[in-house]
Order: C-alpha cells, then structure tokens, then sequence
C-alpha cells in the first residue's frame, strides 16, 4: 500500500523541484552562467596567447642565432675573396657568399613574420586582458543579485526539509527505494493514481485491463508499462 505519508513526502519533493525550476530561470542565474562562460574562454585564449608568445620568444631566438652565424660565415667568405686570385675559386667562393647572402634574406623575413605576429599577439592579448575585469564584475553583481533570490527561497526550502525528514522516519524502506530508484531516473511525479481503472495518471496511456487487473493483484500498485511510474489505487 502506498502510505499517505509517501505522497506527501513526493508533494514536498515536487515543491522543491518547482523552486529550484525558479531559481535556474532567474535572470541573473541565466547570465551568471553566461559571464563565467565567457569569462573562461578569456582565460582559456589568454593562456593560449601566452603560450604561443612564449614559442615566439624561442623562435625569435634561435631566428638570431642563425643570423649571426650566417653573418660569420659571410664575413669570412669575404676575406677569402679579397686573397683569392683564381677566377674558378673566385666563382665557387661567390656562389657560396650568394648562398649564404639568400639564407639571410629568409631568415630576416622569417625574423619580420615573427615579429609581425608577435605584435598582432601582444594586441590580442591586451583585448582580450581588458575584457577579463568587465566580465568578472558582471558575474559577481549577477552572484550577489542570485543569491538574494536564493536566501528569499531558503526559508521554504529548510521548512520542507525538515517535514520530509520528519514524514522520512514513517515511510516503509522498500517503498522508499522504489521512489528515490524512480525519481532519480528523471520521472516526477513517482507515484501517480490509477484513472479510470486502466489509465496512468502520470502518461495517461491506457493499459489492457487483464494486464492492469493482473499487475494490481495482492497490492495496491504497480509499474506503467509506458513510463515507468508507480501507479496506485486510490482508496
């Protein structure tokens, strides 16, 4: 038999998920969750920049380190030049100075690109850094203006709590684990009243009365075959 006490306790239950329904609609719950979203992606992109600023700073590096050795090889290509008399050795050593002189070029302009894309970082970055105070404050004014609407709530919710725990001490075991299993697949309400004698009073499908006549046997409820509610007789 389902007791009296279990359906009031799933009457409190549904009072409390219309609350908590409330609250997740409040405007400032809505945009409290957009300002921590956003203000996560600024993070998440700040760290990114500062991740590839980072690999800039070796590349740039490793960019002049190569710059000054092909200045070095350059140099000393042009003092064999100057002591060179031979006009085949001259010719090798000046492919190999015009060798060298086209790497510079490429490692200049690979130097510029750098460059370039660190400036286009370092604007990203200060965007992005000044957009990060604007969001916070946002979602600290929707915080405090939410949880305003929570403590106005609190009251009710704490007085349903201890009625629950109170209704919680004469309410059979086993029929409390067939709600909390229940309910917490999602269905609200658990238990529903048979309507007129093969209908769910959760779905409102209709059953074949031989199955429904069968199921009720020896209790008083039993589980739809559509939803998966307890249905109970009413007495």
């Amino acid at each position: 038999m389902i007791q009296q006490e279990m359906l009031t306790y799933q009457q409190l239950d549904g009072e409390l998920n219309r609350i908590e329904r409330d609250l997740r609609k409040n405007e400032n719950f809505v945009r409290r969750r957009q300002y921590k979203a956003a203000s996560q992606e600024c993070e998440e992109t700040i760290s990114k920049l500062d991740a590839r600023a980072q690999d800039l700073k070796n590349q740039l590096a490793q960019a002049q380190q190569t710059v000054r050795r092909i200045t070095e090889v350059i140099d000393e290509h042009t003092r064999e030049i100057g002591t060179l008399e031979d006009v085949d050795e001259l010719n090798y050593m000046n492919k190999k100075l015009n060798e060298q002189l086209s790497e510079l070029n490429a490692v200049e302009k690979e130097i510029k690109r750098i460059i370039r894309e660190g400036d286009e970082i370092a604007k990203a970055f200060e965007e992005t850094s000044a957009k990060l105070p604007r969001l916070v404050a946002g979602y600290n004014k929707c915080n405090e203006e939410f949880n305003k609407a929570t403590a106005e709530v609190k009251p009710r919710v704490n007085e349903i709590r201890a009625q629950q725990s109170e209704l919680r001490k004469s309410i059979d075991d086993n029929l409390f684990n067939i709600y909390k299993k229940v309910a917490d697949g999602g269905l609200s309400p658990v238990f529903v009243p048979l309507e007129g004698g093969t209908r769910c009073g959760g779905c409102r499908m209709e059953m074949p009365k031989a199955i429904v006549d069968a199921q009720f046997a020896g209790k008083n409820y039993m589980r739809c075959e559509h939803c998966g509610r307890i249905i109970f007789k009413q007495e």
